[in-house]
This record gives C-alpha cells, structure tokens and sequence, in this order.
C-alpha cells in the first residue's frame, strides 16, 4: 500500500509521483474539494488496482485499497462535490464517496469461490448504494444501529444479525434468505462448530471431547453478504480453546457450506 504522504503531496499540487503510479495505463483524479486521491494503476495479468485516499487538516488520514473487477476498466476518474466517478471504455460508470470506495464488502475469497468476479462486479456497481460514513474512510454495514439488522431468536440463542454493505433496497432483498438461515440455525451451528473442530483439532479426539467443545463454542452474530454468503462468528464460554479477545468467523457459501474461517480479535 502507498504511504500516504504521496497522497497528501497531490492534494498541494505536488502530484508528480502519484502520476508516476498511475503511468500511462493508469488513472489519477486528485480531489481538493473531498480531501481525497484516487488511484488506478496497472496489476500484473493485465488488472488493475485502485487506491483511494482521505487526507485530514491536520496531516493524517486513511489510504485503502479498491478492488476492481476485470470486467470494469477504468479508463478515466472525475468527480464533483460529491463523490468520485469511474468511467470504463464504453462509457459506463460507477460512482460514489471515498469512503463507499473503502468500504470492502466482505467476499467469500477466491479460492472457494468460483463465482468471486461476479460477486465482486455486483458490490462495484452498487458502490453508490453502500452505506458508509464520510470523511474517515472506513466503510459501513448495516447494523441495528442504521436499521439494517438487530437481534434475532434463532436456535434457542440470540444472534445479532446484521448485513454487509447493504443498503434498504439490497437488505429488503436479502431478508428471506435471511429468514431461511435463522430458520435453519442449529444445523449452521453444527457444521461451523465440526468445521472449526477439524481445522482446531489435533487428530479426531475422543466423542465427548468433540461435545465439550461444541458445546463451549457459543454463535453470537450473524453476517448476510449481498451475495448471500455469510459468515457466523463464535465465541469461546469455556476460555479453553481460543484466547481472551480473540473469536472465530466461519464462512459459509448461501446454500450452507461452511468453506472458510477467520479469527478476529
């Protein structure tokens, strides 16, 4: 990731290196109004990465990488008061804050995912309906908080669920896969807890060492994707098999695979 400081030299007219990313393949819009840069440079196999920065009054800021899909070429940046424009070889575009461009909806990586380009391409063009907060280059969800979500009966637990990314029109349109996933909890929670157990344990372990754990591993939320995958996140009650602080994510494809884990802290 480039260091910010070449982003703030743009934003004072010192914007010579940050076009020496970009090159003759690439794109650069620098953004005084937004306190903003945005890059698009060439990537090896013939992509391309984006890189979008907020730059604060006082010298800090945030610089976060943008995936592109292969199936958007950026060909040119503008933008106006508002936001940035992307705009490709046909003249399609695609726009939307710094921070809607930073947001990283969450996807089921590429490795277990054949469909990760279309899921990818889909988030890309509804950057503009992504919830976010402007002005710190982070990007939002849709908890309970926004409305997008909140606590749910599910399996004899209350789980917070929540939706990635998603704005009213995406999460009306996720709610009864939603359902369905609440509905059919306890068998998410026995694949997640026999995922995690393979992936934890040392050898098969003995029958009640396999109960004792599933029963340790407690489901607290839930996280819809806008491609209907989802990720469940557990915390250990016995304090026996994770450190303090520290919880696991199981990922799960929309029709209930659990395919990948992640361990947050």
């Amino acid at each position: 990731m480039h260091d910010l400081k070449v982003f703030a030299a743009a934003l004072t007219g010192e914007d010579a290196p940050a076009r020496s990313l970009a090159g003759p393949d690439g794109a650069l819009c620098v953004a005084p109004a937004l306190s903003s840069v945005f890059l698009v440079e060439p990537a090896a196999g013939g992509g391309q990465t984006g890189t979008v920065a907020v730059v604060g009054a006082s010298g800090g800021g945030m610089v976060s990488l943008v995936e592109l899909p292969r199936s958007f070429r950026v060909l040119r940046i503008g933008h106006d008061q508002d936001g940035y424009v992307l705009t490709r070889e046909d003249g399609r575009s695609v726009r939307g804050t710094p921070a809607q461009f930073a947001a990283h909806p969450k996807l089921v990586d590429r490795e277990h995912n054949p469909a990760y380009e279309e899921h990818l391409e889909e988030a890309f063009l509804a950057t503009h309906l992504i919830p976010a907060h402007d002005g710190t280059g982070h990007g939002g969800t849709g908890y309970a908080g926004t409305g997008y979500g909140g606590t749910v009966h599910a399996a004899g637990l209350d789980i917070e669920l929540s939706f990635d990314c998603a704005g009213p029109e995406k999460t009306a349109a996720l709610l009864p896969h939603a359902r369905r996933l609440v509905a059919d909890f306890a068998r998410i929670r026995r694949a997640a807890t026999e995922f995690l157990h393979a992936w934890g344990a040392e050898g098969d372990g003995t029958d009640e060492e396999r109960l004792g754990f599933a029963a340790a591993m407690v489901p607290t939320d839930l996280v819809v994707y806008r491609s209907g995958d989802f990720e469940v996140a557990f915390e250990d009650t016995s304090g026996t098999y994770f450190l303090d602080g520290y919880w696991p994510n199981i990922v799960f494809r929309a029709d209930m695979t659990p395919v990948d884990l992640t361990v947050e802290c």
